[in-house]
């Protein structure tokens, strides 16, 4: 015991020995490279979130961080920051924490700076104490280059849906164009030779001999790349070599390659199976491990994706990646998504995370239906059920009907079968980007217009706070058509209105924030689209770089437009079991379009406010306006229908459905003058008409008898 308790007398001496030796040295052990007393310097290279992107980087200014370690005010005292090449100071910038919780600031500073020194001053400055000290190091040769097809062609249009951002994608017969940026630090001139070729084709090599100046940042463009002839798939190297051949820095680019584009209609929907050449990111809800199955494995072979093609070269996709929820592909690789039939809290006990359509990631329970594609009317119908994460139900359903018209605009109607007792979300702007996209180089700043229809205009930005505007808008208690730009290089944007909905967006997305950095324009998931597994995050991740993403930026919430219609009724929910519940139907007009703001208001007067109608040979329905259509219901009791149209402002394109018509119909006129097919379209059943109304006028159709 004696011995023991010796031994534990030892030891206590030799831990508070070395105690001791921490307190005393510990400041000057600390007081290396990145640490000295309570402040540490991080030289930032750049958060790959933030701007800039891309080629703008190479060169981009260097940004010293200086943080302060300890807690507890910050001292009142000055600092400095010291930049120094070859042991000389260049250059002295004042550090100044901003005031509340950020104990963190960034300074840029000089390419050529060699060391930053953290200074604490004299009052006079006449003396400085050195707190914190960083060397950077920098590439002698630092270098990036992109590549795009020379002619931008929408991916959909290729077949292909949501390449990744960074991967070349070729069609038939097209080229590419690949830019260089290139700087060197070199302390003299050097001569180097770029060389550009595809691994299925290296005979074609392309090569530039450059003269790299010292600190002179150098940008090239090759043009007229071709594809090469054969396969899905190569790798497009970029490479810089020496006088001597060694290579000094290269890019592997992959490139996708498209052999035959499809064949898509001018207007019309078409069954198909859309191009992704990446697995899907797989999470087990269980273990949390990650896994990855293979894009063509990865639903029943009958699932098929449609396609609906404009005659404004807009599409509407409706994609077994993302759920089958629908959304408008740009050229540019971002769609956009006016959301779904969402239940909101409180949600049932058992649910595991949110209870929504996009959680069907399997498609146990959605499905899609080309109704009618005719000359006159594309008709989709897509049918689902909202579940949670782990494919739980409740009973509740819906059904979303996409109605489109030669002009290219359409309506969105929502028939929705629910419990009482649960809420529903039916409307957010919701923004899809492909893998390896940043959303602040994509997205831009003046994300949506609300247009008001009196001509008043609410501009909503991103990222921005817009919560005091917003307070004071929805006292208007106006409709307004709603405009989202949803890339900053796209000229068309999706448009969204219901006479019905007098309430402003109750929710306007926050900005993340990553490393005290504000990365993105609002709220950005990768839980959907395609990606398997994760629930809804809040936070940016890695998985940026393997799955497309999603971007939220407002959402009305549990406001709800006055529905069309509304009852509660006994019926068979999903389940199977018999109980009353609430059957609502909502619609909107959408399109996808680069009309201006008084052609928009336009729009939305002639979709709120149907025409009155002088009508001859024909009798006018019960229902005459289906607003869930855009059309005016007629039906035909004579060969020849004369149907005076008297707008309520402005009449757009008017749509008659015409019950009991001929088949054939030989002739029309509109005020006695003959109109060309291109006009008007017809199908045995719907009547489309390409004409401004804004006063009184005679459209006359001919049918022929049997």
């Amino acid at each position: 015991m004696v011995k023991f308790l010796a031994q534990r007398y030892f030891h206590a001496c030799l831990i508070g020995f070395a105690l001791f030796l921490n307190v005393l040295f510990f400041p000057l052990l600390d007081a290396g490279e990145n640490n000295l007393h309570s402040y540490r310097i991080h030289i930032d290279q750049g958060h790959p979130w933030r701007p800039p992107f891309g080629l703008k980087r190479v060169g981009s200014p260097t940004m010293a961080w200086i943080e302060q370690m300890a807690t507890g005010e910050t001292p009142k005292i000055e600092l400095w920051l010291s930049s120094q090449v070859a042991g000389r100071e260049t250059e002295r910038k004042k550090v100044e924490f901003a005031k509340g919780a950020t104990r963190s600031v960034r300074i840029m500073i000089g390419d050529n700076v060699e060391q930053v020194l953290l200074l604490q001053t004299s009052d006079d400055q006449s003396q400085a104490t050195q707190l914190a000290e960083k060397k950077i190091h920098r590439k002698d040769l630092e270098a990036d280059a992109e590549a795009k097809a020379t002619v931008v062609t929408n991916p959909v249009d290729l077949g292909v849906i949501f390449p990744p951002s960074n991967e070349l994608l070729l069609g038939p017969g097209q080229s590419a164009q690949v830019d260089v940026a290139v700087l060197s630090r070199a302390d003299k001139k050097r001569t180097v030779n770029l060389a550009i070729w595809f691994d299925s084709n290296p005979a074609l090599k392309q090569k530039r001999k450059i003269v790299l100046n010292p600190g002179q940042r150098h940008e090239l463009i090759f043009e007229k790349l071709k594809s090469p002839a054969k396969g899905k798939r190569t790798i497009l190297n970029v490479a810089i070599m020496g006088e001597e051949g060694e290579t000094l820095w290269q890019k592997k680019i992959p490139a996708i390659l498209v052999q035959q584009s499809p064949s898509w209609p001018r207007f019309g929907a078409t069954q198909t199976i859309l191009r992704y050449d990446s697995p899907i990111s797989v999470r087990d809800p269980a273990t949390g491990e990650f896994s990855e199955i293979a894009y063509q494995d990865a639903w029943k072979p009958e699932l098929q994706d449609v396609v609906v093609s404009l005659p404004t070269g807009a599409r509407f996709v409706f994609w077994r990646g993302a759920s089958y929820i629908p959304f408008w592909i740009g050229t540019h690789n971002t769609g956009l998504c006016y959301e779904w039939a969402e239940r909101l809290p409180p949600r049932p006990k058992n649910a595991v995370d949110c209870v929504e359509p996009l959680m069907d990631k399997e498609l146990r329970h959605g499905r899609i239906k080309i109704v009618e594609s005719t000359p006159s009317r594309v008709h989709v119908r897509w049918t689902y059920q909202s579940t949670d994460l782990l494919y739980n139900i409740w009973g509740d359903s819906a059904v979303e009907d996409y109605y489109f018209y030669p002009d290219g605009f359409g309506t969105r109607v929502v028939n929705l079968k629910r419990d009482p007792n649960s809420q529903y979300e039916l409307s957010e702007f919701i923004i899809l980007t492909a893998a390896e996209t940043y959303p602040l180089n994509v997205l831009p700043r003046n994300t949506i217009d609300a247009i008001f229809l009196d001509g008043k205009k609410r501009e909503f930005k991103f990222p921005g706070d817009s919560s005091p505007k917003t307070k004071s808008l929805t006292t208007r208690n106006q409709s307004a058509i709603y405009r989202v730009r949803i890339h900053k290089q796209e000229t068309a944007s999706a448009i969204y209105f219901s006479p019905h909905e007098t309430a402003f967006p109750s929710v306007v997305f926050n900005p993340f924030y990553d490393e005290g950095e504000l990365v993105t324009p609002a709220y950005w998931g990768s839980h959907w689209p395609l990606a398997r597994g994760n629930a809804t995050g809040n936070k940016i991740d890695e998985r940026v770089h393997i799955t497309p993403c999603h971007n939220s930026l407002m959402s009305w919430a549990d406001k709800r437009p006055r529905p069309l219609s509304s009852g509660i009724v006994r019926t068979v929910d999903s389940l199977g079991q018999s109980r009353e519940m609430i059957m609502e139907r909502w619609a909107w007009l959408i399109g996808m379009t680069d009309a201006d703001d008084a052609r928009l208001v336009q729009w939305a007067q002639s979709y709120a406010n149907p025409p009155s109608l002088e009508v001859t040979g024909a009798s006018i329905e019960l229902n005459a306006y289906a607003m869930q259509r855009r059309a005016i219901r007629l039906k035909i009791d004579q060969p020849i229908v004369s149907i005076t149209i008297k707008p309520t402002g402005i009449c757009i394109n008017p749509v008659f459905e015409l019950l009991n018509a001929p088949e054939k119909l030989l002739h029309v006129t509109l005020d006695n003058k003959t109109l060309a097919q291109r006009r008007y379209a017809w199908d045995g059943h719907t009547f489309w008409l390409q004409a401004d109304i804004d006063s009184p006028a005679k459209l006359a159709l001919k049918f022929q008898t049997k």
